[in-house]
């Protein structure tokens, strides 16, 4: 399924949104500057060669198993990788500028300590992107059904739930909801 993401960077004077129907088109707007930190978590296909191919500093946290094929690291082979979960980040404080996280962050069982998280290794006035799965979707409402079944622990939220939760823990953003079963959050810390 492909990745839909929005952005107001584009002309910040009258809040413009823009929707794109792919990863490569958001690229193209993201604000950003040579030499930046990035970290990317969750299902980023080949997004780390193109934010490295723009000068960018990109660091991808997988946490598949050891003996499992690391996709991320098959697609995106000039990145920095670290095997990690996104409730323990291994990075200093205040070391990333943006952190963007695609599909991932309702697979989560423990999405306050995640917060917490991603609060500690951003820096000031960085920003967080998500991307990930809706809850208003009766198909996404069956695959978090299926999982808990199955004994996953995953935390699924509605997107006014995830808007509330960073802003709950100082941060500044947006919500948009695309389509009936996704929803992109962009916030800043502030």
């Amino acid at each position: 399924m492909k990745s839909i993401l929005y952005d107001t960077y584009a002309n910040d004077d009258d809040n413009e949104i823009h929707i794109f129907n792919d990863v490569h088109s958001f690229l193209s707007s993201i604000r950003y500057s040579v030499g930046n930190k990035i970290l990317l978590i969750g299902n980023i296909e080949n997004l780390g060669n193109r934010l490295k191919s723009k000068g960018l500093c990109v660091t991808i946290i997988d946490d598949t198993g050891y003996n499992e094929v690391c996709h991320s690291l098959v697609k995106n082979n000039n990145c920095d990788f670290v095997r990690s979960c996104l409730n323990q980040i291994p990075f200093c404080d205040n070391y990333f500028d943006k952190i963007i996280i695609l599909e991932y962050f309702n697979t989560i069982s423990a999405n306050e300590n995640a917060i917490k998280e991603i609060k500690r290794i951003l820096k000031e006035n960085g920003e967080v992107i998500i991307e990930d799965f809706s809850l208003k979707s009766l198909k996404v409402k069956m695959k978090n059904l299926k999982h808990k079944m199955c004994g996953d622990k995953n935390c699924y939220k509605y997107p006014h739930e995830i808007l509330s939760l960073f802003l709950d823990y100082g941060f500044e953003g947006n919500l948009k909801e695309v389509s009936n079963d996704r929803y992109i959050y962009i916030g800043k810390k502030k």
